[in-house]
């Protein structure tokens, strides 16, 4: 019998910058292969390992197959009816006792899917319930530029090339962008200078002409150097300063006392140095900078993109082709309608808190208390800080469901768990706010196992059950079409063209060329009221970074894996975290490169392996984030510290101490 053989187009789901058109090659319903789409015009037919790895996640052992329910220290598994009975169930008990607030939606990004977001349609058709506000990776950048500029854009991929120079601050596009890189290269190739701003000599050194290892959490004093040398100097442009900047004047009063020399001393890095980027940042333009999500991981984060976006204002590096502050590309949230705008009027009773202090709400929150926490894309118990406490506090609420693929960390402290539908198993529409400037639609590669469900057909049958007469009940298909009407009525583009080529909006190529911003002046807001109404400083300023103390005098830098997306792949991993240190580390605390050691925070202890880089960090212990509980997750050390703005979750502002272990490595 011969094999039915076909190609499926689909598009990664994970919660990163590619967001890749990818291609799944099926036999007899298995697939058996993905590779990157060639004709896919970002992706080109290359694909990271973290996109393979959906393969491996797919068809693992370990996988879900049936819902769930604890009983004692066992695992009990439940029909689809039942699980849904008990659910609709409580969450009716729930509400009819304390109303919709007591219920808890933690929902994150760990499928970038359309389909996958129908929670929140669910739980505003439910009357509003507790949802999460600020951020866990970016949101102190993002209230940065929205004070600047009045929205997060992006230039497309294409255009970065035709930068004369590119400083990668605090981006490492080697291990976390891969899409980038070719565009770098290229602009290399052309004369273009490439300068990398990292504490770390991370893997995308070699992509870069220079490397200034910049002290933690001083990258705003850093860009505030440079900026008042490019102002003392006279090298800003008054013409564009004059059209497109409000509050100039006021900020240049502000930095006067930032000087080369006063940068030198905080940052590390040599007056000369700061001197020569600021006179190279003028005279090879147009210059773009491209901003990672690990320098506003501070208290201080979001002052430090603002002074990073000052640069480009001062010197009319915004809203030319090549030029830009490039951090996110926030456009297609805004063409999102159907279902998820309708359903916003229901959400009466909607309150947040601030999702870097789960621990601390749960324990305190009163009127009314949380009595039912409902996690889908999320694995807070890993990914969340301080999560010695946040586990305890997760503990003692009376009923928690969580929707994954495998049983986290966070589904193992549940009293229900669900298992759900792979990307390769749903049709969807995909898109990252974060570099990728397409839309992608994913095709259905394979139908989903028995036993498992879709997270559209998961709440739509809880809403039958718990009797919501209006709660749309469309397939999916037109629920996708109707999702993304605003992009249909505006630019013509449904499902059915999705389907043949990705989509992006031309006038995004070069954010901000129409010289219109989308702030209350109309212009890049180096002053901006907003910020001084939310209690931030009005322009950007430098607040001294935290530091450590003899009991924990080093700093705990938590990068992105460059195998896995956040914790999605550590559940096949059995072992311990690597920490990397400088040689002047390893040896004033007495390590031993390749042996155990003792990683300690206030907050817990964690078992590492040591390895010594000469390229790390001084005076800090790195150590990528995402490992799960049994391997020893990094935030068993971090705390619930949050940055100035935006509600970021301040992990780089956690101090350690570090010291071998009594075991030796066999």
């Amino acid at each position: 019998m011969q094999n039915h053989k076909k190609k499926v187009r689909f598009s990664c789901p994970l919660d990163c910058f590619d967001a890749c058109g990818l291609v799944a090659t099926v036999v007899d319903n298995h697939v058996s292969r993905i590779r990157g789409d060639r004709d896919h015009p970002l992706t080109r037919g290359v694909c990271c390992i973290k996109g393979i790895k959906l393969l491996e996640r797919l068809n693992h052992p370990q996988r879900l197959t049936s819902p769930l329910r604890r009983s004692g220290r066992k695992w009990v598994p439940l029909t689809w009816p039942e699980a849904l009975d008990d659910i609709a169930d409580r969450l009716t008990r729930t509400i009819g006792q304390f109303g919709s607030a007591a219920i808890l939606n933690y929902a994150g990004s760990g499928h970038g899917g359309l389909t996958k977001k129908v929670d929140d349609i669910f739980f505003n058709y439910l009357g509003g319930v507790t949802v999460p506000r600020g951020s866990l990776c970016w949101g102190a950048g993002m209230a940065a530029q929205r004070y600047d500029f009045g929205e997060a854009r992006g230039h497309h991929p294409a255009d970065i090339s035709r930068s004369k120079m590119i400083i990668l601050w605090g981006r490492n596009p080697a291990d976390t962008n891969r899409h980038l890189v070719p565009y770098i290269r290229r602009a290399r190739q052309s004369g273009a200078t490439i300068v990398l701003i990292d504490p770390r000599r991370s893997a995308s050194a070699k992509l870069a002409d220079h490397h200034l290892a910049v002290r933690p959490a001083t990258d705003g004093a850093l860009a505030l150097g440079v900026a008042n040398s490019i102002i003392a100097k006279g090298r800003h442009d008054d013409e564009f300063i004059k059209k497109r900047v409000h509050g100039f004047e006021r900020f240049r009063q502000a930095i006067q006392h930032f000087t080369p020399e006063w940068a030198a001393g905080v940052t590390g890095i040599s007056r000369d140095a700061i001197r020569w980027l600021a006179q190279a940042y003028t005279e090879q333009k147009p210059a773009g900078i491209i901003i990672g999500y690990g320098l506003q991981r501070y208290g201080n984060g979001g002052n430090a993109v603002r002074s990073i976006d000052a640069l480009g204002a001062i010197t009319g590096n915004i809203g030319i082709s090549g030029g830009g502050v490039n951090y996110a590309n926030w456009f297609f949230p805004d063409f999102i309608g159907g279902d998820f705008k309708k359903s916003q009027a229901r959400a009466r009773n909607r309150r947040t808190f601030s999702i870097a202090r789960l621990a601390e709400y749960l324990e305190t929150e009163d009127k009314p208390p949380i009595r039912s926490i409902f996690v889908s894309k999320a694995n807070p118990l890993v990914q969340g800080p301080d999560i010695n406490r946040t586990a305890a506090a997760f503990a003692a609420i009376d009923f928690k469901v969580v929707i994954d693929l495998f049983m986290t960390d966070t589904a193992r402290h549940a009293d229900l768990v669900l298992p759900c539908t792979s990307v390769l198993e749903e049709e969807d529409i995909i898109h990252s706010s974060m570099f990728s400037p397409y839309v992608n639609y994913s095709g259905r590669a394979v139908l989903a196992p028995e036993g498992v469900m879709g997270e559209y057909e998961i709440f739509r049958a809880l809403a039958d059950r718990m009797r919501l007469p209006d709660y749309p009940r469309n397939a999916r298909t037109k629920f996708l079409e109707q999702a993304i009407g605003p992009l249909t009525e505006a630019y013509g583009v449904n499902v059915e063209d999705l389907k043949q080529a990705p989509f992006t909006l031309p006038e995004h190529a070069v954010p901000w060329q129409d010289g219109l911003f989308a702030t209350p002046s109309g212009k890049i807001e180096l002053y901006s009221e907003d910020a001084r109404a939310d209690g931030c400083s009005p322009v950007a300023t430098y607040i001294e970074a935290a530091t450590g103390n003899p009991e924990y005098p080093l700093r705990l830098i938590t990068p992105h894996r460059r195998e896995s997306m956040h914790s999605q792949h550590f559940a096949f991993i059995d072992d311990i975290p690597e920490a990397v240190v400088s040689p002047e580390t390893l040896q004033a605390f007495r390590l031993t490169d390749g042996r155990r050691a003792r990683v300690s925070s206030d907050r817990g202890t964690l078992l590492v392996r040591i390895r010594c880089d000469s390229g790390a960090a001084a005076d800090a212990v790195t150590i990528e984030q995402g490992w799960w509980h049994k391997s020893g997750s990094v935030n068993v050390l971090t705390s619930d510290r949050i940055s100035e703005m935006g509600e970021q979750a301040a992990y780089y502002d956690c101090f350690v101490h570090v010291v071998p272990a009594a075991e030796n490595l066999k």
